[in-house]
């Protein structure tokens, strides 16, 4: 205001005012970004140690291969160096050690990818957001999840279509499809089937897992996404999960939602992203899990 009367006094007071409220709803909405970070990468190295004590047994398998093959070459070998055994056997004796040599070299190396896939799983990374293709990525998440041991009985069935591709933070995404399986596999008993599928839709790519379990009513499918609400059957968990699931989505400009006929009969969880590009609608093909 141009005069210098009451009302500019007013109108500065005004002004003053609202620049005080802008910046305090910066710095709370600063807050707010960084509490979420914080919680997310909490969940994240959460899941991590969940999924390195499951795999702590897949590793000792191979391990114990090794050790014993190791000894039993420690053996042969001394007994070839010492000449005990005759011309007509150190043939065979030389084909047994190169068979322990291979078994301690496929063990070995299986523990290598084992220890890989959890490394690239615990990658925090930055929150950049790159052109990825998801089917590689849930791929890759399933992987890791047929090493936990209590999930071994139960079967993941991918069906992917042959590229979808979304501008990501892949690390959030993995911790999304980690949640969205954990908890389908969770409420199936032994021998249950989760069911995965990968596919683009009116210029979306869709993520739906379906499983075959437990089922919801109507009265936790209401609340499943607010935080610290969780219905596991073991009463496991921290009700974080799907809640941070559903902000990650959020926050990628996507969407998620869940569906279940009730008790007993299963239930969908459907996420939505926006593609890249938008190819033309593929039709997903199986891949064994």
């Amino acid at each position: 205001m141009d005069t210098r009367d009451e009302m500019a006094e007013l109108g500065e007071a005004m002004n003053d005012m609202t620049r005080r409220f802008q910046d305090i709803r910066d710095g709370l909405d600063l807050q707010v970004q960084e509490r979420t970070k914080q919680v997310v990468r909490n969940e994240q190295l959460a899941s991590v140690g969940f999924l390195a004590a499951g795999v702590a047994h897949e590793i000792n398998n191979p391990l114990a291969s090794i050790a014993m093959c190791a000894e039993s070459l420690e053996g042969r070998i001394r007994e070839a160096l010492a000449g005990a055994a005759a011309a007509t056997s150190s043939g065979e004796q030389l084909a047994v050690i190169a068979n322990y040599l291979r078994m301690i070299q496929s063990e070995a190396f299986r523990c290598k990818e084992i220890t890989e896939k959890l490394l690239d799983f615990s990658r925090l990374g930055q929150a950049k957001r790159q052109d990825t293709e998801l089917g590689e990525l849930i791929q890759g998440v399933i992987e890791v999840i047929g090493h936990v041991g209590k999930y071994q009985r139960k079967r993941i069935a991918f069906l992917r279509s042959e590229a979808v591709v979304a501008a990501v933070n892949a690390q959030e995404i993995k911790q999304v499809a980690l949640n969205l399986l954990t908890n389908a596999l969770d409420s199936v008993d032994d021998e249950g089937e989760v069911r995965v599928e990968l596919a683009t839709r009116e210029g979306m790519a869709e993520l739906t897992v379906a499983d075959n379990g437990c089922g919801m009513e109507p009265g936790v499918l209401e609340h499943v996404f607010e935080p610290f609400f969780t219905r596991r059957r073991a009463g496991q968990g921290t009700g974080l999960g799907l809640s941070i699931a559903h902000r990650i989505i959020a926050d990628h400009g996507g969407s998620i939602e869940a569906q279940s006929a009730g008790v007993g009969q299963g239930a969908v969880f459907r996420v939505r992203l926006p593609l890249v590009r938008a190819p033309q609608e593929t039709r997903p093909r199986r891949q064994a899990a």
